[in-house]
């Protein structure tokens, strides 16, 4: 069995490079655009408020996708602030072998609450392009990056080498009137296995009118480096969308 074992792994390595299954769209070009603002308020023990705004741009031919992502999150619990962070990304995507692609990626965020002034992150890598169509997009990318960070308080810097993993997933269900969407990045840094953070977008989006969407949206980002009064955020918003498509 042993000779058998060995010829396995190669020709299942050949047929997935050789099989490309990502699909795209007819016309070979596709652009989506959105604008995204959300609120959560809570009254009773608690008086809380949460808002969000985003804005979401995509580009893709058969050979390159551009994407440009923003993200403003502000909140308070009995008048004190306790959200306050902002992000910024764009990336690149070269597809050299049907549904494999290498990945640029460049990014951006500030966070009051963790002490974080700045981080900054460049990274490079490979991703692999399951589903692009109308109906499902699922994609997951993978590499090292680099993140520079500055301190809110004392202004520390340090710059150390990363592994970055994420994750992009849309569906559309009940006869396409209903979309589901998770998207998450998780980033660790090379020389400390404890030291890494997460972010996660998950919700559902539903039709209000032409171009109008309804989501409900669970936001949950998590950063083990910070003390542990700051190390999650977890936030339900009710949103509008506004696509152009």
């Amino acid at each position: 069995m042993r000779p058998h074992t060995k010829t396995l792994a190669p020709l299942m390595a050949a047929l997935l490079l050789s099989t490309p299954i990502s699909v795209v769209a007819e016309d070979d070009d596709s652009l989506e655009a959105t604008a995204t603002l959300g609120a959560s308020i809570n009254r009773g023990n608690t008086d809380s408020e949460r808002y969000s705004l985003t804005f979401d741009y995509l580009q893709r031919t058969r050979e390159h996708r551009f994407t440009f992502d923003a993200e403003a999150n502000r909140g308070e619990s009995d008048g004190k602030e306790d959200v306050n962070n902002t992000r910024a990304a764009s990336g690149y995507d070269w597809f050299f072998h049907g549904p494999w692609y290498a990945n640029t990626s460049l990014s951006w965020r500030q966070d009051r609450m963790r002490d974080l002034y700045s981080r900054y992150s460049v990274g490079a890598g490979a991703g692999y392009q399951f589903f692009d169509d109308d109906q499902i997009r699922l994609s997951v990318e993978f590499g090292p990056s680099y993140i520079h960070e500055e301190t809110l308080e004392e202004r520390d810097t340090s710059g150390e080498g990363a592994a970055r993993w994420a994750l992009d997933y849309r569906q559309y269900v009940w006869e396409d009137s209903v979309r589901i969407f998770h998207r998450h990045e998780f980033v660790m840094m090379a020389d400390d296995s404890d030291n890494w953070y997460a972010t996660t977008r998950t919700g559902v989006r539903m039709p209000v009118r032409e171009n109008l969407s309804a989501s409900l949206q669970f936001n949950y980002d998590y950063d083990n480096k910070t003390t542990a009064d700051h190390r999650y955020d977890s936030t339900t918003l009710v949103t509008l969308t506004y696509d152009w498509e």
